[in-house]
């Protein structure tokens, strides 16, 4: 890669609703990153999301906005102050870099990191289309996020807002919202069948599942275990002890 390259780093598990809308933001940040800004793709907050790290725009910068500050996920209170306040987006972990601006940046916030990689790579493989790194060198890596790493230390941090129709996927309401659902706002999974209510969905993979009047619900049968939860509640999952937060 040349170092003047720009990177485009996206999250493999990802979904994007208007993909023109995410080309138009690639574009913005592009245009940032050529001029050494570490560019953060701010998601625009339409809920007060527990789940999500958030980031505080500065001032204006071009086609995007200086970083004034990343806020770890929040509390409810602290995120629906978020939300009335407007001048905070989610952070997606969708980032754009120059390729050399970025290992010099790395090289100063976490030389060590850098050092690993890069033995990895010269002892690696490399094919007719793809590159392989040493796997037992890789393996040595230290694991830390771009966030913590080099975005949060950094005096070149910016963002870009993107009203891309964006989820993680990061909860079960979510799956719920992406699935498609029936004429009452249903979604079933498997075995089972929702009688007199609306907005609800089973994902069984064994158990016959009934549902009777009861609205905006969701229940989940994995395996031995069992999950029913209000919409409205899933960010609370997480507090269970078996079950998955998805």
């Amino acid at each position: 890669m040349d170092p003047q390259d720009v990177m485009l780093v996206c999250p493999s598990d990802h979904h994007i609703i208007d993909k023109a809308a995410f080309v138009d933001a690639a574009k913005l940040a592009a245009a940032l990153a050529s001029d050494d800004w570490l560019v953060s793709f701010g998601i625009e907050a339409t809920a007060p999301e527990t789940g999500y790290g958030y980031i505080r725009r500065g001032e204006a910068l071009g086609s995007g906005f200086r970083v004034h500050s990343f806020v770890e996920k929040p509390n409810l209170e602290t995120a629906l102050t978020f939300l009335e306040d407007g001048n905070y987006a989610w952070n997606g972990g969708i980032f754009a870099f120059r390729a050399g601006h970025f290992i010099d940046e790395l090289a100063t916030y976490r030389p060590q990191l850098l050092a690993q990689t890069v033995k990895s790579f010269d002892a690696g493989i490399r094919k007719d289309t793809s590159f392989e790194p040493d796997e037992s060198l890789f393996a040595d890596v230290p694991g830390e996020s771009v966030d913590y790493a080099v975005m949060e230390n950094t005096d070149r941090a910016a963002m870009v807002d993107a009203q891309i129709g964006w989820s993680d996927i990061g909860n079960w309401d979510a799956l719920y919202q992406k699935r498609k659902a029936d004429t009452e706002g249903n979604v079933i999974v498997g075995g089972g069948e929702i009688i007199d209510a609306s907005g609800t969905m089973i994902d069984t993979d064994g158990p016959h599942v009934t549902v009777i009047g009861v609205e905006d619900v969701i229940v989940i049968i994995d395996g031995d275990d069992v999950l029913v939860t209000a919409r409205s509640a899933v960010q609370s999952v997480g507090q269970a002890r078996r079950v998955k937060a998805l």
